[in-house]
């Protein structure tokens, strides 16, 4: 799974780019603006995506990691108000810019871009034994066979298999693949769980339900 360093200064939980980037299948690192470039290079991203705060110059916050030794080759997005573009336009090292107010599949097709140019997009998928999750082609199967899933559905298995042993509750699950703004209650999570097990056989015991909590996604069927 391909990483990415978020530099802003909003909690992880609270911060959209987090997660529509999370939701897009990244591994992602949160880090505070001001934080020592030199730290950002040791974790080797694959990506960098800077989060400009709300009447902040976004300038002193991407400059220092373009200027970062052993950061030459990673790709940084900066996401920022429509007044602050001229900040970035024309900057060679930026590869690219998102303005706000954010639209997160905007934000997973962006990042996505620099990653196919420059030849580093891995074959992101999860195996365990017959079945097969093609986290990048929004397709999964079992034995060789297509499982027809909805795209939400997807998208919430898509998730937690991303998210391996976590546990989720029905709200977080709601808010992080359904989106901040989606209204419906908890009982939609439990209805799209009970379809995904019902399409995936033998393989449903994977997605665990844990007590008072919600829902996980387990490597063995013994944790």
């Amino acid at each position: 799974m391909d990483s990415v360093v978020v530099i802003t200064d909003k909690p992880a939980r609270e911060c959209p780019v987090v997660g529509a980037l999370r939701d897009g299948g990244w591994r992602v690192l949160r880090r505070d603006p001001g934080l020592d470039p030199d730290e950002i290079a040791l974790e080797q991203p694959d990506l960098v995506v800077v989060d400009v705060p709300r009447g902040q110059k976004a300038k002193p916050l991407f400059e220092p990691i373009l200027d970062a030794p052993g950061m030459e080759e990673v790709p940084v997005i900066v996401v920022l108000e429509q007044t602050s573009v001229s900040e970035v336009a024309g900057v060679r090292r930026i590869e690219d810019f998102v303005c706000k107010p954010l639209r997160p599949k905007e934000l997973v097709v962006r990042a996505r871009r620099p990653l196919l140019r420059h030849g580093r997009d891995d074959d992101d998928t999860i195996r365990m034994g017959a079945l097969v999750v093609d986290l990048r082609g929004y397709e999964a199967s079992l034995a060789g066979a297509p499982v027809d899933l909805t795209y939400q559905e997807f998208k919430l298995l898509q998730f937690l298999v991303s998210h391996p042993a976590q546990a989720f509750s029905r709200d977080q699950l709601l808010s992080r693949v359904w989106g901040y703004d989606y209204y419906g209650g908890s009982r939609t999570v439990d209805i799209h769980v009970r379809r995904i097990r019902a399409k995936l056989g033998g393989y449903a015991t994977y997605l665990k339900t844990v007590r008072h909590v919600g829902y996980k996604w387990v490597m063995s069927t013994q944790e």
